[in-house]
């Protein structure tokens, strides 16, 4: 495969040319579209975790946190970030003192079938996240935070998903 980046129409596109015997053809993309492929990428290394940790260790301390209490927290940062609208949020499962933000020990549990319920939600703020937007979104002040741009909280949630997983 080769990948190649032209400006088109006063935006860059990633052009891909691939072996059209292995399937490929070639395909045109946005940056936008390519840090939502890269991001989704992430995703299913958080959700892969979720579905495969063995139940001996989902209730065990790892690495200072409960191991399910770093996957709420990595989800709750997406949740967090990916809104559209500036204003209060609401920490999940908030009434059970699980501390997503890792700032004390869980005062309780948190099932798996919870953690993906949860999991579910945040994904749809994720599509709805990068539904139908380009390049220029992209780069725009995020509307939580302007002082950052939407790619770098794609980038900074991408490293924040791996560094937990």
């Amino acid at each position: 495969m080769q990948v190649f980046c032209f400006p088109v129409a006063g935006e860059y596109r990633l052009w891909y040319n691939m072996d059209k015997d292995k399937g490929g053809g070639n395909m045109q993309n946005t940056f936008a579209e390519a840090a939502r492929r890269h991001f989704e990428l992430s995703f299913q290394m958080l959700e892969g975790l979720i579905a495969i940790c063995p139940e001996e260790l989902w209730n065990r301390k790892l690495g200072g946190f409960v191991f399910w209490q770093q996957l709420l927290h990595a989800l709750s940062g997406v949740d967090y970030w990916m809104r559209d609208v500036k204003g209060p949020f609401t920490e999940p499962f908030s009434e059970r003192r699980l501390h997503p933000e890792l700032d004390a020990d869980p005062e309780g549990g948190l099932t798996r079938e919870e953690l993906e319920a949860y999991k579910d939600k945040v994904r749809l703020a994720c599509s709805a996240f990068f539904n139908g937007k380009d390049d220029a979104w992209l780069l725009s002040g995020s509307a939580i935070y302007d002082k950052i741009t939407n790619q770098d909280i794609v980038y900074m949630l991408m490293r924040h998903i791996q560094y937990h997983t």
